[in-house]
């Protein structure tokens, strides 16, 4: 056998096992001909090394070998693996970094070199000043993988290898803390470690973005063994400001990052190069490879080992909501696009994306930042283009809504010299979602969904002049909350029910069905229109938090049922219909043009689902029109005992799940204008045969109309009146009108109402 002699004796287990791994790579290559690995494994290369190495090299590409579908599909588990096994791993490194021609990594911090190419980007003091490109304070994030040159790679480190590395780092990063440039802490998550911290800290981190996910969830990670051992051996240093952190043991044996708010480009690079250094200096000499530069773990990151990436705005390259657009304009300069937690994740509500060059090795540090300020630029420049675009169809459907539904009262009030007054692409981009339901969709009556808990008060040029056309309101107004029928002594001593009991059996009615229901969304998260699928998910879980606190509370009991997939909640199909027939569940929006529009329909059935206490009396809707539609229906004569149901549990759901989203001004804040203030829509269903004995609601429409009463069918609007003549009737009003002030003016026009149709069973008598 060449290439050198066998370490001893191999069993012939280990050869029907290295056998095995063989097979799995030449049949990963047939399954999946772009798995890097497999394509150029070569028999003969293999065959011609010793035992020892061959058991090396089948540990680099187990990971290939067990998961086929893998792009690359192998890891370096030592230091030295790129030069001993450079043969094989250079084609694979060329094919994946398009390398041709003599490879020889430099590794360069040093900007001053790049004077020329500085000078052309507009930057000739030596600062990539992002104002120069209209931008203000912004997220700038770069990353570097190092590795420790006296330790095995992570895919081969022991237990112990774990433990004594990141004591190793402890040691260095003590002298980092004890620098006021830095100072700081580290968590360890190895068990018995003076810095171990419990799993309630550790989620907390990982939910802040400081600390890594559990490894042992991901399957190539598992087959290169870089997540074995897990937790030993793992944590993370965090400076004082949480500007510069260190992850240990993860990928690789340190992620050293630094993240800045800030404007000049240069500023986070110059600070990671510093760190940097002084984390070599206290630990270890890091690995590196003669052709290949800094040494990582994954052949992906070699030579930098570095990501650099910047958030930034692009709402009219993302107007469909995708990074789509965004990813075109980027792929030819460089950069790729990722959502803003990393890859495969959404991209932010107001067309926030993560942009970062792709380029790892044969490139200096200083042509990385000099890309992504070019890159940048040029994208600003597409985003422009694209705005324009947007703008101008946008724009024209508005005014030609103008003329073709005057009822339509977004596209009515709409002012271009408002909407070009606006500060920012992104707050222009942002109306225009606002109002995209009512310019999609011409006949809309209203024509806008809010998108944001603020944007009330971010777009109030134009919403209210929409609020005070649609609710009739008139002067300087603020919205007041108010179920205290206490308050209103005198308007209950007028209707008969001093005693403050809104009594139906006084007005000759026996048990009658009495609905109340209130919007309300959850002020952390975005309204839905708004929403990602990620936010949907995340929203529905904070519910289910919340919702298992009724169900353990004997005043409710009850269950959950959700409708997306994975929940553990998540009924059949066959369920949802049987809940949607009995009217406990809402239908599936994406049939609604107005709410597909808006948005508010996407990600179906994903964060959608209701709550049901044990005597179905009080349900919950989760994702439909807005975050929440809390409902309580009693069968009953006292009015206000249905009020005082409802007001209570409000109470527990906003306790356990999260504050209600409000505006100063106009009260609780809905997706749909018309819903402002109270959120609320209170009926009843009453007998009106006489008044409908032509089949219809039209003459009780007639009497209710003066009194603020709205008529509906059983089943909502647009559905029939009952058979025997009942109609459901409820106040009109939403906002600048007290809850208190709802429940007495319900009572007062069932009062007249009952009285009007007397009036007609006398006439036809």
């Amino acid at each position: 056998m060449g290439g050198g002699a066998s370490k001893g004796p191999v069993s012939a287990a280990s050869n029907d096992q290295n056998e095995m791994m063989v097979n799995k790579i030449l049949a990963s290559h047939v399954r999946n001909p772009d798995n890097l690995m497999a394509k150029h494994f070569s028999e003969a290369y293999y065959n011609g090394l010793p035992e020892d190495k061959k058991v090396r090299l089948l540990k680099i590409c187990r990971s290939g070998g067990d998961n086929a579908d893998s792009s690359l599909g192998m890891y370096a588990q030592q230091p030295d693996d790129y030069d001993v096994f450079f043969d094989y791993f250079d084609k694979v490194i060329r094919e994946y970094h398009k390398i041709s021609g003599p490879l020889q990594h430099v590794t360069n911090w040093d900007l001053s070199t790049r004077q020329a190419r500085l000078e052309a980007l507009g930057c000739g003091d030596g600062k990539l000043d992002l104002t120069k490109l209209g931008l203000g304070k912004t997220s700038m994030r770069v990353r570097v993988g190092r590795n420790l040159s006296s330790f095995p790679l992570p895919g081969s480190m022991t237990k112990q290898d774990r433990i004594q590395m990141e004591n190793k780092m402890i040691s260095a990063f003590k002298n980092l803390i004890n620098d006021p440039a830095f100072g700081g802490q580290y968590y360890s998550l190895t068990p018995s470690n003076p810095y171990y911290i419990n799993n309630e800290k550790y989620q907390q981190l990982v939910k802040d973005h400081i600390m890594f996910k559990d490894m042992a969830a991901d399957k190539y990670l598992n087959s290169a063994g870089i997540s074995s051992n897990w937790p030993f051996g793992r944590g993370c240093y965090v400076s004082a400001d949480r500007e510069f952190i260190v992850w240990v043991g993860e990928e690789d044996h340190l992620r050293i990052m630094c993240m800045i708010q800030g404007t000049v480009l240069n500023n986070v690079f110059d600070r990671l190069n510093t760190a940097e250094k002084i984390v070599e200096k206290h630990a270890d000499k890091f690995a590196r490879s003669n052709s290949y530069g800094y040494v990582t773990s994954c052949p992906t990151n070699l030579g930098t080992g570095m990501r650099a990436s910047l958030h930034i705005q692009l709402p009219f390259l993302t107007s469909d909501g995708t990074d789509k657009n965004a990813k075109a304009v980027c792929k030819p300069l460089g950069l790729s696009v990722r959502g803003l937690g990393g890859e495969h994740t959404p991209i932010g509500a107001d067309g926030t994306v993560d942009i970062s060059p792709s380029a790892r090795l044969m490139i200096e540090e200083v042509d990385i930042v000099c890309n992504l300020y070019e890159g940048i630029r040029n994208l600003l420049t597409a985003e422009k283009s694209a705005a324009e675009v947007y703008e101008k169809a946008q724009l024209a459907k508005i005014s030609a809504a103008k003329t073709s539904n005057p009822d339509n009262l977004m596209a009515k009030h709409f002012n271009k010299s408002y909407y070009d007054g606006l500060a920012t692409n992104s707050l222009r981009a942002q109306l225009l979602k606002i109002c995209k339901s009512g310019t999609d969709n011409s006949d809309s009556h209203l024509g806008m969904y809010a998108m944001q808990p603020n944007d009330y008060e971010q777009f109030s040029g134009l919403f209210d002049l929409v609020i005070r056309e649609y609710h009739k309101i008139e002067g300087e107004k603020v919205h007041t909350t108010n179920w205290n029928l206490s308050t209103k002594q005198s308007r209950l001593d007028e209707l008969g029910c001093p005693d403050g009991k809104l009594d139906l059996a006084k007005l000759g009615l026996g048990k009658s069905s009495m609905r109340v229901r209130v919007g309300r969304n959850l002020a952390s998260f975005p309204l839905p229109g708004a929403m990602t699928k990620d936010d949907r998910i995340k929203m529905e879980n904070v519910m289910i938090g919340a919702f298992k606190n009724l169900i353990s509370d004997k005043a409710f009991g009850g269950q959950y049922y959700s409708l997306t997939p994975g929940n553990p909640f998540k009924i059949s199909d066959e369920k949802y219909q049987e809940l949607v027939k009995d009217h406990i569940m809402f239908k599936d929006m994406s049939a609604d043009s107005y709410l597909n529009s808006a948005g508010i329909s996407s990600n179906w059935p994903y964060g959608r689902g209701c709550y049901v206490s044990a005597d179905k009396e009080f349900i919950v809707w989760v994702g439909e029109e807005d975050h929440l539609r809390i409902m309580c229906m009693i069968q009953g004569t006292i009015l206000n005992s249905v009020f005082d149901r409802l007001q209570s549990a409000e109470k527990v759901v906003e306790k356990y799940a999260d504050k209600f989203a409000r505006s100063k001004k106009y009260g609780y804040v809905t997706s749909c204008p018309t819903n402002l203030g109270t959120g609320m829509r209170a009926s009843i269903h009453v007998k009106l045969p006489a008044l409908t004995s032509d089949g219809t609601d039209k003459k009780a429409k007639a009497v209710c109309k003066p009194l603020g009463l709205s008529v509906r069918g059983l089943g909502g609007e647009h559905t029939p009146i009952g058979a025997d003549g009942t109609v459901d009737i409820s106040p009109s009003a939403r906002l600048m009108i007290e809850e208190a002030d709802i429940v007495c003016s319900l009572y007062k026009g069932i009062q007249l109402l009952l009285q009007a149709e007397n009036e007609a069973k006398s006439a036809s008598a």
